[in-house]
């Protein structure tokens, strides 16, 4: 039975992580779950944004910078993210990995203790002559313990267990249980793949409409920030042109006409988890994101 088999392979760390996860699009195409396959194919061929990356594929990591100076010496340096320019911070704070998750598997095969990730050879000449005076910047990169990433395959194999374990309490254990469930069933299914796999919350609205709204990092009055979330939920460029006018032509009243404007037009276009969710879910998710932005937020 499909659930069993995924049960199984999600509780057994000597299975491939692919297997469990191709079990898992099975599974998605027979509840008719486009979220849950989405996120299965991603984990698979690796995600095309970091702007879409689950939060358990983002990880702290600190960079080091091998100088040379007077002659030829080396020295190796902690490079402060301070020291960089605003674009560049997340290269000595943040990893995002994006890749399939066999090639997790095959680095952590190969690994000792540490994983690194070396900076752009670009960037590394960028601040080959800006961080230590008298020294030039020759190599950079990121550490992660290999515990962290060996995590990220844990994470992946317990959200999917819980979803099954969830699932199967709902609708069953027998395969024949899956191939008709009523929409009450079918709602109570995307709001366990939800919870358990994307990490969010579900809210529902009339119908079958749903939208997720994960953990977020807006600040007040921070345009970088709303634009990488709003592109996460795909807003286009122009799109946020558009925003950015509408704010100004508001002024100083927020959430004003112009920006109530936009949200209309720009709802129907709005995606979660790659799927899109109906017009008055991504009014809601816009609201809530663009009251993050304005501290109107409680």
């Amino acid at each position: 039975m499909l659930l069993d088999d995924i049960v199984t392979l999600a509780t057994d760390d000597q299975q491939p992580i692919t297997a469990l996860l191709r079990k898992c699009i099975v599974l998605a195409h027979r509840l008719k779950n486009d979220r849950l396959k989405a996120w299965a194919n991603e984990e698979l061929n690796g995600y095309a944004s970091v702007d879409t990356l689950p939060e358990y594929r983002i990880l702290s990591a600190a960079a080091t910078g091998t100088f040379v100076g007077p002659g030829w010496m080396q020295t190796t340096q902690g490079i402060p993210s301070g020291a960089l320019k605003k674009q560049h911070q997340k290269f000595a704070e943040t990893v995002y990995l994006s890749q399939p998750v066999s090639t997790l598997e095959d680095i952590l095969k190969t690994a000792r203790t540490t994983i690194t990730f070396p900076w752009n050879a670009n960037l590394v000449a960028h601040y080959q002559d800006q961080l230590m005076s008298g020294w030039q910047l020759f190599s950079a990169q990121q550490t992660v313990v290999k515990s962290v990433v060996a995590g990220i395959i844990d994470t992946v194999r317990t959200r999917v267990l819980n979803m099954a374990l969830e699932i199967q309490s709902e609708l069953g254990e027998r395969d024949e249980d899956l191939k008709e469930i009523t929409p009450e069933k079918s709602q109570i299914v995307e709001q366990t793949i939800t919870n358990n796999i994307l990490g969010g919350t579900v809210f529902l609205s009339t119908g079958q409409s749903t939208m997720t709204v994960t953990q977020q990092s807006i600040n007040v009055g921070d345009w970088e920030s709303l634009s990488k979330v709003l592109h996460g939920v795909g807003v286009s460029e122009p799109e946020l042109a558009e925003l950015s006018e509408a704010v100004q032509e508001d002024g100083d009243e927020k959430m004003g006409t112009k920006v109530k404007g936009w949200i209309a037009r720009t709802a129907p276009k709005v995606l979660s988890g790659g799927v899109k969710i109906g017009t008055e879910i991504g009014k809601a998710l816009l609201k809530e994101h663009l009251k993050h932005y304005f501290g109107l937020s409680e």
